[in-house]
Formats: C-alpha cells, sequence, structure tokens
C-alpha cells in the first residue's frame, strides 16, 4: 500500500511540474491595472540586437577614356544611442598592370570616400557616391593594358556626441 501510494503521490508532483506558472493581477473594484511592456537590446536568438550592413560593389571595369566610374555603397544601421557606422573607402591611387611595368593615376571622389552616419538608425539604406575618377591627361599618356587595383571599403562603429 505504502508502494501504490508513493507512485500515485510522485506521479501529482510531476504532473505539478508541468502546471506552468503564470503572473496575473486581479483587477479589484477600480476597474483597471498597469502593466509594463518593454523592449530588450537582444534578438529572440539572444544575439545583440546593435547591426549595419555596408553593401560594396562587384569588380568594377572601367571603359577606356572614362573619366568617372561609380564604385558607390549603400549603409543600412540600427545601433545604440550614442554610436554611428563608419565608412572609408581607400586605395593606393594607381592601377598597375598584371608584371607592374606601366601604371596610370587615378584619385577617389565623393561624400563616400570618408563617410561617418549623423545618427545610429540609418534606415531605410542610403546610398554613398564614391567616384574613381582618372583624368583624362593619365588617359592620353598611359599604354593601352589591363590596369587594376584593389579598393579597400572600412567599416566600424563609432562613439559620437549627440
Amino acid at each position: 500500500m505504502k508502494k501504490a501510494i508513493s507512485i500515485v503521490l510522485t506521479v501529482v508532483m510531476l504532473f505539478a511540474v508541468c502546471v506552468p506558472a503564470f503572473a496575473a493581477r486581479d483587477i479589484s473594484a477600480t476597474g483597471s491595472g498597469d502593466v509594463i511592456v518593454k523592449t530588450l537590446t537582444t534578438k529572440e536568438n539572444g544575439d545583440n540586437a546593435e547591426d549595419y550592413f555596408v553593401i560594396i560593389p562587384i569588380d568594377t571595369d572601367i571603359a577606356w577614356e572614362t573619366e568617372r566610374t561609380d564604385v558607390s555603397y549603400s549603409v543600412e544601421s540600427h545601433l545604440a544611442r550614442n554610436k554611428a557606422v563608419k565608412v572609408t573607402v581607400s586605395g593606393s591611387g594607381e592601377m598597375k598592370t598584371a608584371d607592374g611595368a606601366y601604371s596610370i593615376a587615378y584619385s577617389l571622389d565623393g561624400t563616400g570616400v570618408d563617410y561617418t552616419a549623423d545618427r545610429p538608425t540609418v534606415y531605410p539604406a542610403e546610398t554613398q557616391k564614391v567616384d574613381v575618377v582618372v583624368e583624362k591627361d593619365a588617359w592620353n599618356k598611359a599604354v593601352v593594358e589591363t590596369y587594376s587595383d584593389i579598393l579597400t571599403y572600412t567599416a566600424e562603429v563609432v562613439s559620437v556626441t549627440p
């Protein structure tokens, strides 16, 4: 008999664990009640909610004698207060042939060459203008070959003062 009672009590205790606990408030004679609703700074999977995206162009071909070629990028950010995304675009300033025997000078121009957002949230994404500029004189003096260089887009989160 003791075994049967202990088995029944064990089963009852197991079912008691399965009962979810709900925090609730009774609304009494006043007919109203307050509930706090708040956001978290993490996503459902536990990752930090702060995030940013920089979408850069793929490899870009420049037609011979083209003085300005668009290499703009897009920025979207969702950051905390007093933070902003900063993007810089850099290159050597000189495209070279594969063997390095010849080169052609270029510069980078546009508001996106050195960009820092003026707010933590940039949404929807904004395009930042960057052009590769090869002066006409540089084209006129260049040997006709294939020239290349690497542009580096660097993105980071920086602290800003309001």
